[in-house]
C-alpha cells in the first residue's frame, strides 16, 4: 500500500512537470524492475502479476491527476 501511494505522488509530479513520454518511460522502468525482482526471488505468480497492475493504476492514475491540476481553466 505505501508502495502504491508513493507511485501515486510520483504519477502525480510527472503529470504537472512532463509529456506522457515521461509516464511511459516511468511505467517501463517500473516493470522492468518489478518483474526480474520477484522472478529471482521466486515471488512470481498470479497475486504478483495483480499487484503489478495495482501499481500501473496508482502510477498512471497519479500522472492524470497532475495532467489535471496543470491544465489551464477555460473561460
Amino acid at each position: 500500500m505505501i508502495i502504491a501511494a508513493i507511485l501515486f505522488l510520483i504519477g502525480i509530479l510527472i503529470g504537472l512537470t512532463c509529456n506522457f513520454l515521461a509516464i511511459i518511460a516511468a511505467s517501463l522502468a517500473m516493470t522492468l524492475v518489478m518483474v526480474p525482482l520477484w522472478l529471482v526471488r521466486g515471488e512470481f505468480g498470479f497475486f504478483s502479476v495483480l499487484v503489478w497492475v495495482g501499481y500501473l493504476f496508482a502510477l498512471q492514475s497519479g500522472f492524470l491527476v497532475g495532467g489535471y491540476v496543470r491544465t489551464e481553466d477555460d473561460p
